[in-house]
């Protein structure tokens, strides 16, 4: 199925042209700065902006939204309450939107596009049709094999299919991000595939999955980012193949340099450190591992969302039921979606 994902979406340079609208599509960066112009093209890696004075080409990497001109005051609506993680209710405001009045195909992209990131975020969070997600959004990169959604919708079939329990299958879905032009990107491919093979105790091709990332002379504050994550995820790998501490000791030593402010990060670190200290039969410790992530990294939906299946069957081999039956009621009412509300 994947092979016939993604054969034309990349091929190098190659860009859709789309239809031209009055100066006033904008291309809003990370910072949420808007340019405003005529989007004249679009691939998964670049959009083309007409501006005053020149062409404006940006990396998809570095878009956070883009806003068309005439769109329907739907989309708008349910683009900002999508990316505020509203996802019920962008999924509303979207299905408003009679299709048949979209005579522009990169509006009608972000329709579609929206509609299924909405469906999969409620599928792997709020518990979700998860048959539902997948479809919706394999359909779209199928049929829009050249939108600037590309690569964010790859990443998300990967995410879906691994909070689905099916790692191979999420594995080559974060392949795609290993064709992106930019090195960065193919570094977290290979940290999402490395953590696939990690959940299905593939430990040593995990392993040098992980040290491929890490062997990287590539030094950006995103690779370094990248590299921090392997290290997370070399040291679960280590602890599983009975090398806990050596794990640990790379666990700490990330933990004290890190940001203790990055939740993203700092939410997977206690959940590794968590880890090794479990298969060192280190209980106690590892329920404080666990805990900095539920008590201090609870906005990493994912990471609170393990830390609290582990929390769930650590406070009952430590014969506190009550704090166990806690753990375990909000990781179903809350992430009644993820891969470890399933395990239970």
């Amino acid at each position: 199925m994947m092979r016939y994902l993604f054969p034309v979406a990349l091929m190098a340079g190659f860009l859709t042209p789309v239809l031209a609208t009055a100066q006033q599509d904008q291309v809003f960066d990370k910072s949420g700065t808007p340019t405003r112009g005529t989007i004249t093209a679009v691939s998964p890696a670049r959009i083309t902006l007409q501006a005053t004075a020149a062409a404006l080409e940006f990396d998809t990497k570095d878009v956070q939204r883009v806003v068309f001109e005439g769109e329907p005051n739907e989309l708008r609506t349910g683009r900002d309450r999508a990316l505020a993680g509203q996802y019920s209710d962008a999924l509303e405001e979207l299905r408003r939107i009679d299709p048949a009045t979209i005579d522009n195909d990169v509006i009608r992209q972000d329709i579609d596009y929206y509609t299924a990131y909405a469906l999969t975020r409620l599928a792997m969070e709020a518990g979700g049709d998860r048959k539902e997600a997948h479809t919706a959004l394999l359909n779209f990169v199928r049929q829009n094999p050249n939108t600037y959604h590309f690569f964010p919708a790859a990443e998300l079939l990967g995410d879906l299919s691994y909070a689905m329990g099916d790692f191979e299958g999420a594995g080559r879905y974060y392949a795609a991000l290993g064709r992106a032009p930019w090195p960065e990107y193919r570094m977290k491919a290979s940290v999402l595939q490395a953590r696939s093979q990690l959940a299905a105790e593939q430990y040593e091709q995990a392993l040098a999955g992980f040290e491929q990332v890490l062997a990287s002379g590539l030094n950006t504050p995103e690779a370094l980012l990248q590299k921090q994550y392997a290290t997370v995820g070399k040291a679960v790998g280590l602890a599983a193949t009975g090398q806990a501490e050596e794990g640990l000791k790379m666990l700490q030593d990330l933990i004290a340099k890190g940001d203790p402010n990055d939740a993203q990060l700092m939410g997977l670190a206690y959940n590794a450190l968590g880890a090794c200290h479990a298969q060192a039969g280190e209980t106690k410790q590892a329920l404080l591992a666990y805990l900095h992530t539920d008590i201090l990294y609870f906005s990493n939906s994912a990471a609170h969302a393990e830390a609290l299946y582990h929390l769930s069957r650590l406070w009952s081999e430590v014969d506190q039921s009550d704090r166990a039956v806690r753990a375990r009621s909000l990781l179903q009412s809350r992430y009644a979606g993820s891969r470890w509300a399933s395990m239970l």
